[in-house]
């Protein structure tokens, strides 16, 4: 697809529970198809909230959000849009191969053609040897890799990461990073992926939107001029490190303004 993606217009939500908090307050985004987008802030600044709200998990309080030029949720139905949570999710008693394919067997109705060869993007990710194996036999790098082949699988035009490599150790990390730009590369699917990390942010994305808290908002958004492959030689360099060092200062300059604007209410 051609365009924009993902679309979000002055979209707010507000969590009631013992307290009223703003989640998210007038967030604009528009993110260009076959993109990868990351999304970066502290702890409580949307990035999930937005997340599911693009997922249509959550709906907005105000504002407006399309993907592929409808809503969420009919993207959702088409198998437009995938979904890697942060937990894998993968059915206990399905096989490897079973968890990979079961999206297309559930909603075949809106199955899109044609669909791929699941045992060979299995193979692909490194999962040849474990395609009979239940999750309980595998590590937690190999969990994910099987959610993450499982979106892919649907052929989404855009798909949605919250998370997946939070509790990998680094080298996992960085093997599943690139795995995950390697089926990025061919499938060529539009990405909005949330982390906490500078580094991997920096290392996957095309484009890095940075946000605040309280209220949840984006403060910035930085392109990422650097070549691909992203090899360990560039994640070494200069350039490279200053794109880490840029984000950390707005991100500093965020809390900051943040903590003045508690101070000053």
């Amino acid at each position: 697809m051609t365009g924009a993606a993902i679309h979000l217009d002055g979209v707010g939500r507000v969590h009631e529970d013992t307290t009223r908090v703003v989640a998210l307050n007038g967030i604009d985004l528009t993110v260009p198809a076959g993109r990868f987008v990351s999304v970066i802030g502290p702890s409580g600044c949307g990035k999930s909230t937005m997340l599911r709200i693009v997922a249509g998990l959550e709906e907005p309080d105000t504002g407006a959000v399309t993907v592929c030029g409808t809503t969420p949720r009919q993207a959702a139905e088409e198998k437009r849009l995938g979904l890697v949570p942060q937990q894998p999710a993968l059915l206990p008693w399905l096989t490897v191969l079973g968890n990979a394919t079961l999206p297309a067997k559930v909603n075949r109705r809106h199955n899109r053609e044609p669909l791929p060869d699941m045992r060979a993007l299995l193979r692909r990710a490194g999962l040849g040897d474990a395609m009979h194996q239940r999750p309980a036999q595998l590590s937690g790098g190999m969990r994910q890799r099987v959610a993450i082949v499982r979106a892919f699988g649907l052929q989404p035009d855009v798909l949605l990461l919250d998370e997946p490599f939070s509790a990998l150790d680094e080298f996992t990390r960085e093997a599943q990073q690139e795995q995950l730009l390697e089926l990025w590369g061919e499938r060529g699917a539009t990405v909005l992926f949330v982390t906490h990390s500078i580094l991997e942010a920096v290392r996957l994305s095309d484009t890095v939107i940075v946000m605040a808290p309280r209220p949840g908002r984006i403060v910035d958004v930085v392109d990422i001029d650097l070549p691909r492959p992203r090899t360990q030689e560039l994640i070494r360099s200069p350039e490279f490190h200053a794109y880490e060092l840029s984000l950390r200062d707005r991100l500093r300059d965020a809390f900051e303004q943040n903590k003045h604007d508690e101070a000053a209410s």
